[in-house]
């Protein structure tokens, strides 16, 4: 039997982790269009390094989710240092798994693109855009991460506004101004992305301080369900 009001609550609470999900690509997708404006080479030496960087952040993203179950039952049985610990151990593992991509993409930016194509043009884009996408993906692994942490705590409206000021308010306007603006081409696209999603990066972390700080209580979703110890 359907229960409203519990409905209404599981949407209140699921409602923006797929807009973190909408916000986020969308981002992506407006940076991919805008590189397409400078030419099919471009473009093709774009979706490398975002490949790339796609792969390498499948890492942070599994940490992420279960970093979401492990500070979620430590919201269960209202363990507050167990919260905390989850989310410094995920923050930590999430933040030192990207910093050794993040070196492999600086260290390593031709043999990486060759992985991908044997076009000389598409090449020497490529190899010039991974090592940003170096420095962005430790940012990109540190706000993944935090996200989850978050969400282990029912804290989801939030951080998609801080995902999506981050991403769209800073983000997207700085790779255009970067890349049209100051001419700086497809490295200051990838610049404004650093931009945005370090911004996104720092304030999800803060928030996880500050939310971590205080009383984190259980959501019951079913307050029905919850109320009866043999449910």
């Amino acid at each position: 039997m359907l229960r409203r009001e519990a409905f209404g609550r599981m949407l209140r609470l699921g409602l923006p982790v797929g807009g973190q999900f909408l916000v986020e690509v969308g981002a992506f997708a407006a940076a991919s269009i805008l590189m397409g404006s400078m030419g099919a080479v471009v473009l093709a030496g774009h979706q490398v390094a975002l490949n790339l960087s796609s792969l390498s952040f499948m890492v942070p993203l599994g940490i992420s989710m279960a970093s979401s179950v492990r500070v979620g039952h430590a919201v269960g049985r209202a363990d507050l240092p167990g919260m905390r610990l989850a989310a410094k151990v995920s923050l930590f593992v999430g933040g030192g798994v990207m910093s050794f991509f993040g070196a492999l993409f600086l260290l390593a930016p031709g043999p990486l693109a060759r992985l991908f194509t044997d076009l000389e043009d598409v090449l020497v884009v490529a190899a010039g855009l991974i090592p940003l996408a170096g420095i962005f993906q430790v940012f990109d692994g540190i706000q993944v991460v935090a996200i989850g942490v978050l969400r282990g705590t029912a804290d989801t409206r939030v951080p998609m506004w801080i995902q999506t000021l981050g991403l769209w308010g800073v983000g997207i306007p700085a790779a255009a101004f970067f890349a049209f603006g100051l001419d700086h081409g497809p490295a200051g696209l990838w610049w404004g992305l650093v931009l945005g999603l370090a911004a996104v990066a720092v304030i999800q972390v803060l928030r996880v301080r500050h939310h971590l700080a205080g009383d984190v209580r259980r959501v019951l979703i079913d307050e029905d369900l919850g109320s009866d110890p043999s449910a």
